[in-house]
C-alpha cells in the first residue's frame, strides 16, 4: 500500500514538473520568431518610474499596447535623428499595410539640457504620434538599468584628445553646456504588460523592423 502510495506521488510530481515546464515555455515563447530583434530569455519587469511635467508619465503608458523605447538627448547630432526618422519610415511601413504601430518613446538621458516641453516638440517632428520625455536622472536611470543602456559625456580635451566621464561628473566650465553624450542606439520593445522583452540592435532597418512588428 505504502509502494503504491509512493509510485502514485511520483506520478504526480512528474506531471506538476512537467506542467511547469510548459507553462514557462508558454510564457517565454509568446513573442512570435522574430527576424532582427532580439528577445529577452526571460521578459523583465520595469520599475516604477515617473518622467514628464508633473511627473504625468508612469507605468501605466505602457498598459495594452505595445511600445519601443529610444534612449537619446535632443542635441545629438546624428545618432537620434536617424533613428527617429527611421522608426517614422517603420510606421509608414505597418500603416500602410493596416497595421499598429506600438507607440514610440524618446527618453532624454540629458535631463540637465532638455526639457519636457522641447523634447515633446522634437519627437513630434519627426512623427505626430511620438512621445518625448525625460526626468530627473534618478527616474531616468530606474529605465536605465533595466534595459542595460550606458550613457557618458563626452567631450574634447585641451590636448585635442576627446574624453568620456560618467553623466554626472562635472566638467570643464567651457565645456558645462557643450558636451556630447556616448548612448546606446538600440530600439526596446515592451509589451502591453509593461515588461522589456526584445531588442532591435543597430544598424536599423526600417522594412526589417516592420516585418518584425507586423507579426505581434
Amino acid at each position: 500500500m505504502q509502494k503504491n502510495t509512493l509510485v502514485i506521488s511520483a506520478i504526480l510530481l512528474a506531471f506538476a514538473l512537467v506542467g511547469g515546464v510548459a507553462v514557462r515555455q508558454l510564457s517565454t515563447s509568446s513573442l512570435p520568431e522574430f527576424t532582427t530583434a532580439y528577445a529577452q530569455p526571460e521578459a523583465i519587469v520595469l520599475p516604477a518610474f515617473k518622467l514628464g511635467e508633473q511627473d504625468q508619465f508612469s507605468n501605466s503608458l505602457f498598459n495594452d499596447k505595445w511600445s519601443l523605447i529610444f534612449f537619446g538627448y535632443g542635441s545629438c547630432p546624428d545618432v537620434c535623428p536617424t533613428e527617429l526618422y527611421n522608426l517614422n519610415n517603420v510606421a509608414k511601413i505597418l500603416t500602410a499595410a493596416g497595421k499598429t504601430m506600438p507607440q514610440v518613446l524618446f527618453i532624454s538621458v540629458d535631463s540637465k539640457r532638455d526639457s519636457n516641453e522641447m523634447l515633446r516638440t522634437y519627437a513630434r517632428f519627426y512623427n505626430d504620434d511620438f512621445l518625448g520625455m525625460t526626468g530627473d536622472s534618478s527616474e531616468v536611470d530606474k529605465l536605465v538599468a533595466s534595459f542595460g543602456v550606458i550613457y557618458e559625456k563626452t567631450f574634447m580635451a585641451n590636448n585635442g584628445q576627446y574624453v568620456a566621464v560618467p553623466y554626472t561628473s562635472p566638467l570643464p566650465p567651457e565645456h558645462a553646456s557643450s558636451y556630447l553624450i556616448n548612448h546606446s542606439s538600440r530600439v526596446y520593445l515592451v509589451n502591453p504588460q509593461g515588461k522589456y522583452v526584445a531588442a532591435f540592435a543597430p544598424p536599423h532597418s526600417a522594412e526589417k523592423m516592420a516585418a518584425d512588428l507586423a507579426k505581434l
